[in-house]
């Protein structure tokens, strides 16, 4: 038949395929790919379960609308298994690498954990399959924190309470500057990642808003209007993350350092900071700030 008098490719069957009806309607997969999908029930990867294990519901013919925390509820949100850890442990290892690497080529690296004193919630509104979504890595699915979100809340922080900017010429040595100067930034941020599969955890939480049809521009805000409970993912409370920047410059590792660190344990980092997520804390007795050392040389 030609391909223009072709009808749409029909779903075939579970019974033709040979496959249970769990497994051929669960999930909306190609049938040679769902020939090989086993063992779907016990998959340790948050990031699949998120990004792609959305359920396919065949009355319909389109992805199940079920409440969304049916889905979230499958998602592995401890990482104290063997092989979870096991796989931490050697993404740490290889990350520990990069930076002996980069010290080894005369960079000066400040290298520190802080732990999450709230819920943190980076990616929220990142593309996916759900309403929401949260940061994670993409082959191996555990959270992580992007360098160039760390960058941000940093030069943020700088700008909106050190009162910096690119006419500062540490503030333009750190993050560089724009033309007609197009400087290249002198300091690296990098993605903060799990420090201590023990206490790393992804909590669900909600949000609840009542006006839908206001926010959406449609109607006026009223006590009619039923609320509809959206779900997303977020770093737990407790959970610890290695962090660290890297320059050639010590002064300016050091002064990113400080920008860093009290940003993310005062302002806060992701979505829903005013409501007090994305905080830090260091557990740990400040340390003399970069400057006030500079003030006693």
């Amino acid at each position: 038949m030609p391909r223009s008098h072709q009808h749409p490719r029909e779903p075939r069957s579970p019974d033709h395929q040979g496959l249970s009806e769990e497994m051929a309607w669960r999930f909306p997969l190609p049938p040679e790919v769902a020939n090989q999908a086993t063992g779907l029930q016990t998959c340790l990867n948050p990031g699949l379960w998120l990004d792609h294990f959305t359920e396919w519901e065949k009355r319909h013919g389109e992805l199940k609308r079920a409440e969304a925390s049916d889905k979230r509820r499958r998602i592995p949100r401890s990482f104290t298994l063997a092989e979870l850890r096991q796989l931490l442990s050697a993404y740490r290892n290889r990350w520990d690498r990069m930076i002996d690497a980069l010290r080894a080529q005369n960079y000066i690296v400040q290298k520190f954990t802080l732990r999450a004193a709230s819920r943190v919630i980076v990616g929220l509104g990142a593309g996916s399959v759900l309403e929401t979504s949260i940061r994670l890595h993409r082959i191996y699915g555990f959270p992580i924190i992007p360098g160039s979100a760390l960058k941000g809340v940093t030069r943020a922080y700088a700008e909106l309470v050190e009162g910096k900017n690119e006419s500062d010429l540490v503030f333009a040595d750190i993050f560089g500057q724009g033309p007609p100067q197009s400087q290249a930034g002198k300091v690296l941020f990098f993605d903060a990642i799990p420090a201590n599969p023990a206490n790393l955890t992804l909590e669900l939480d909600v949000m609840n808003p009542h006006y839908g049809p206001y926010y959406q521009g449609s109607e006026p805000p009223a006590d009619y209007h039923n609320p509809v409970p959206v779900f997303f993912l977020t770093i737990g409370p407790g959970s610890e993350f290695l962090f660290a920047v890297a320059s050639r410059e010590r002064d300016l590792a050091e002064r990113a350092r400080e920008w860093l660190t009290t940003a993310l344990t005062k302002v806060g980092i992701g979505a829903k900071t005013v409501a007090g997520y994305g905080l830090w804390s260091n557990g740990v007795e400040p340390r003399e700030s970069y400057s006030e050392r500079r003030k006693t040389r």
